[in-house]
């Protein structure tokens, strides 16, 4: 596979992969009680660096650093969902569960 189109690849799916995972999450996850906790944390720490006098440039490299910290969390979220997903699969594998599935289809495909 050409390099640019894999990369492209990995783009389309990175790309949904985050948003099944986002979803995900507010579907099962949102109201943890220790997700919660930490966000009023982080909420409590954003209204404390508004107001801080900084420098425009301190601030900007601030905002820069916390928003590259947040991209590179952001794509660790999903690949770390994916291999989540990765997990699940080998194990119904180990388990033997896919290999039921893929000998029912061919035992079906027979009685044809």
């Amino acid at each position: 596979m050409e390099g640019t189109e894999r990369e492209r690849i990995e783009d389309i799916l990175l790309q949904l992969m985050t948003r099944c995972r986002e979803r995900a999450f507010c579907r099962y996850m949102q109201d943890n009680a220790e997700y919660k906790r930490l966000l009023k944390i982080s909420c409590e720490a954003d209204k404390n660096y508004y107001k801080m006098e900084l420098t425009k440039q301190q601030r900007e490299q601030i905002d820069f650093l916390l928003n590259s910290r947040l991209d590179a969390t952001d794509c660790e979220l999903t690949l770390t969902y994916i291999a989540g997903i990765l997990d699940g699969v080998l194990l119904l594998q180990r388990m033997g569960f896919l290999d039921m599935y893929v000998s029912e289809d061919r035992w079906t495909e027979n009685e044809e």
